[in-house]
């Protein structure tokens, strides 16, 4: 009896320790400092091997890893649905995501990853490698290759759940409960871009040219020029020809050789003389192929860059722009989400607009024009802040507008120099078409109830939070005997997510962020629960200054004489352009004044 009892009473003390480590770790996720060691770039000055498809990555002073601990680096990409992470293998990416991640992005991206090197440049390394005590690693290369993808580097830790049920939290409890010392962000990742490495354009409009086809040449040993085909490349990886996408752009990684190109469509004739493209041309692309850069392509060592213009065989048709790839993230503190994107067309704007719950017709539908814009540079870069920390209670950021501008607009001395001459040029009407991007919102904190898909609650059920390029919960909580549950904000991803419900009975229920306001919008605005900004596990509601966004792109854009095409900030109107609008006006009347003045005196004269 006594040996019962004994053996009882261990089980019983151990217990909680055993049904602790059987639930879901949680996911940390940092950012690393990333430099692209493209010799072009100046700060690949500290690789020790330049490659335009190599970043060195270290860890930054403000996100450092958990100590001692397994450190998964990850590798995610811009695409047109959203960022997705690969670690570069796929049993490791299973084990993350749920999901090889790397399939995903070589059927979308072409992508294919070379491998993750230590810090000589040249050692294959595996994926994890440990953190030290101080919270950093050695610094490593991460190499791969995509067709035009916008890049950045997330480091990834576990640490394990415990139950920590404080003052307060009564009814609900919280899983993956974590003290951070700081409050991690990714939206002020160092973005990277490489390929692609040219553009297909319409030499009149100026426009991207889609489904346009490009092939690559070879130059053989007899000295002809043949289609380069995988086995012309050690492991055989070449997409040749290339059918272009809405942007236009197109990318071959080979080796040193000496190439040509062919471009072909069914509304175009290739090649296009320099003579006849539209005088804008220079504003947005260089390295006009074939006629200012020669027909042969010399690849040695440096990556090289070639534009090709369309001559069209008849008047332009109107496209749409298209949003090809963009990060969506939450500046945590300050509650402003950021899209970091790349839009089809040079100089495009960007609007962007509100949504909150329809009692009618039970959807998150637009709701308000914003404030904030954006407007792309000559590559379609650009870059959309929205604060949402005044928002009201059930209000989110989630659409924007894409709005492309006519390229062929002469600027304001040409239109000057045009009506002083007595004409005034037919401006090219290219058609306004405006296409529409709708996002999840990201909840900055949740305080709600579980429903299932017939709006009945869900007591006891577990809370999981899986961010959108993952299968696996990132965290998880439960709710009370109610349905009821709150996480709060160091708990939730900077990063689009998307949440589940699992009943006590194992059935999985999935919902969205924009479902979960719409199904708790009455508690939200009756309770003022403040589901945009950053409210911690002790309910303090916590501001801070907005994040710096930091790119490292291969192209700079800015600003041109094209007209409405300024560099790629998010605008606010300030009192310098209106009074740089105001003088533009006296300017015009005064020379207004001055013209008159010279044809009656002249006209005068002629009548003595």
């Amino acid at each position: 009896m006594s040996r019962r009892f004994f053996l009882f009473f261990i089980l019983f003390l151990f217990l909680p320790f055993f049904s602790v480590n059987a639930q879901q770790a949680s996911q940390r996720w940092v950012c690393l400092n990333a430099i692209h060691c493209w010799e072009k770039k100046p700060e690949s000055a500290a690789c020790i091997i330049k490659d335009g498809h190599r970043a060195l990555l270290t860890v930054r002073p403000d996100a450092k890893l958990l100590p001692n601990k397994e450190t998964y680096i990850n590798e995610c990409l811009a695409t047109a649905t959203g960022q997705i992470c690969t670690t570069g293998k796929k049993g490791l990416d299973i084990s993350i995501y749920g999901v090889d991640n790397t399939a995903v992005l070589k059927t979308s991206s072409d992508y294919q990853f070379e491998g993750l090197f230590a810090a000589d440049g040249t050692t294959l390394i595996s994926n994890p490698i440990n953190s030290r005590g101080d919270r950093t690693i050695d610094p490593v290369y991460w190499k791969s290759y995509s067709s035009g993808n916008g890049r950045r580097f997330l480091a990834l830790n576990y640490f394990e759940p415990t139950t920590n049920q404080g003052a307060g939290e009564e009814k609900t409890q919280q899983i993956g409960t974590f003290s951070f010392e700081d409050v991690v962000s990714q939206s002020d990742c160092i973005s990277i871009s490489w390929d692609p490495y040219g553009r297909v354009f319409d030499s009149q409009t100026l426009e991207p040219v889609n489904k346009a086809t490009v092939t690559l040449l070879k130059k053989r040993n007899d000295g002809s020029f043949t289609t380069m085909t995988t086995a012309d490349l050690l492991g055989g990886n070449i997409l040749n020809p290339q059918t272009i996408e809405e942007d236009g752009g197109f990318s071959f990684v080979v080796p040193d050789g000496t190439y040509k190109l062919t471009a072909s469509h069914s509304n175009y004739v290739f090649p296009e003389d320099i003579n006849n493209i539209q005088s804008n041309y220079s504003k947005i692309y260089s390295d006009i192929y074939p006629s200012l850069t020669g027909e042969v392509i010399i690849q040695q060592g440096a990556i090289q860059h070639r534009d090709i213009p369309l001559k069209p065989k008849t008047t332009a048709m109107a496209s749409q722009a298209k949003l090809m790839e963009f990060f969506h993230d939450l500046d945590k503190p300050t509650s402003t989400i950021i899209v970091n994107g790349k839009v089809s067309h040079p100089f495009a704007k960007i609007k962007a607009y509100s949504l909150k719950p329809d009692p009618i017709s039970k959807e998150n539908v637009r709701y308000r024009l914003l404030p904030e814009t954006a407007s792309a540079d000559k590559l379609g870069h650009f870059v959309l802040k929205v604060n949402q920390s005044q928002f009201e209670p059930t209000e989110t950021f989630g659409e924007i507008t894409l709005v492309k501008i006519d390229l062929t607009q002469p600027n304001l001395a040409e239109k000057i120099k045009q009506w002083l001459l007595g004409f005034i040029s037919k401006v090219n009407a290219q058609a306004r078409l405006v296409a529409s991007v709708k996002f999840e919102p990201i909840l900055n904190y949740l305080e709600g109830y579980a429903y299932d898909s017939q709006g009945e609650v869900i007591p006891n059920s577990t809370v999981s939070i899986i961010l959108n390029f993952s299968n696996k919960p990132s965290y998880q909580a439960k709710t009370d005997e109610k349905g009821y549950y709150k996480i709060s904000s160091e708990f939730l991803p900077s990063m689009p997510y998307r949440i589940t419900y699992t009943t006590t009975n194992g059935q999985v229920i999935p919902t969205s962020t924009s479902k979960f306001i719409v199904q708790n919008n009455n508690s939200i605005e009756s309770s003022d629960i403040k589901i945009n900004q950053f409210k911690n596990e002790k309910g303090n509601i916590i501001t801070g200054v907005p994040t710096p966004i930091t790119t490292a792109n291969n192209f700079q854009g800015g600003t041109t004489g094209i007209p409405g095409a300024p560099s790629s900030k998010t605008k606010t109107p300030t009192i310098s352009k209106m009074l740089f609008l105001t003088f533009t006006i006296v300017v015009l009347f005064i020379i207004t004044v001055v013209v008159i003045l010279l044809v009656y005196i002249k006209r005068k004269r002629e009548t003595v």
